[in-house]
C-alpha cells in the first residue's frame, strides 16, 4: 500500500522536524551571574537566639560547567590560605547619609564554597539559580549594625575565571 501525504501533512511534518532541531547555544567558559531576588526572614538560631536571615538568589551560566569545589579540593590554588579556597564572595555595602559605603573586612566580606556543580554527560554547560543565606544575630545588647544595605557579589570557577560582579537590591529592616 502506498501512502500519499497531503500538502498540509507535509508542512506539519516539516515543522515537527525543524522544531526538533534546536540550535546549540555556545556559552562562554567564564561564569556570568545576574541578581534574581533577595528575601529576609525573622528566625532563631540553633540556640533559640533571634536572627535575621537574608537569602540572596542569583542566576549563573558557565559554558564549561567548572563551578564549585569538592571537599578534597584543598591543595594548590584551593588551599586554606589561598584567595581561591572560597568561590562565592558577598561584599556588604551599608547606606550612610544617602550613599552606600563598603563594610570593611572581615565583617563585611562573606565567603562561601559552592559545592561542585559540574553537569554529567557530554554537554557541560551549567545554567542554575544559586541561593545563599546570611544570618545576622541580634539582641538588645547587640543591635543590627545597619538598617539599609546591599550586597555586591561574584563567583570564581575552578579555572580561576572570575564572573562579572552584580549587586542585590536594597535590603531594609
Amino acid at each position: 500500500m502506498l501512502f500519499r501525504l497531503s500538502t498540509s501533512a507535509k508542512f506539519l511534518a516539516l515543522l515537527l522536524l525543524l522544531a526538533a532541531c534546536k540550535k546549540i547555544v555556545d556559552y562562554p567558559d567564564e561564569p556570568v551571574i545576574s541578581f534574581v531576588s533577595v528575601s529576609t526572614k525573622d528566625s532563631t538560631d540553633v540556640l533559640d537566639n533571634p536572627v535575621k536571615r537574608v537569602t540572596v538568589t542569583f542566576h549563573l551560566t558557565d559554558g564549561n560547567g567548572d563551578i564549585g569545589l569538592g571537599i578534597t579540593d584543598t591543595t594548590g590554588p584551593f588551599n586554606k590560605d589561598s584567595a581561591f579556597y572560597y568561590n562565592l564572595f558577598l561584599q556588604e555595602y551599608k547606606k550612610e547619609n544617602g550613599s552606600f559605603t563598603e563594610v570593611p573586612a572581615p565583617d563585611g566580606l562573606r565567603r562561601y564554597r559552592i559545592p561542585n556543580l559540574t553537569p554529567t554527560g557530554q554537554n557541560k554547560t551549567l545554567i542554575a539559580d544559586i541561593s545563599v543565606t546570611v544570618e545576622y544575630p541580634y539582641s538588645i545588647s547587640n543591635p543590627l549594625p545597619f538598617n539599609e544595605f546591599r550586597y555586591e557579589f561574584y563567583v570564581v570557577d575552578r579555572s580561576l575565571n572570575m564572573s562579572n560582579r552584580d549587586t542585590s537590591s536594597v535590603i531594609t529592616w
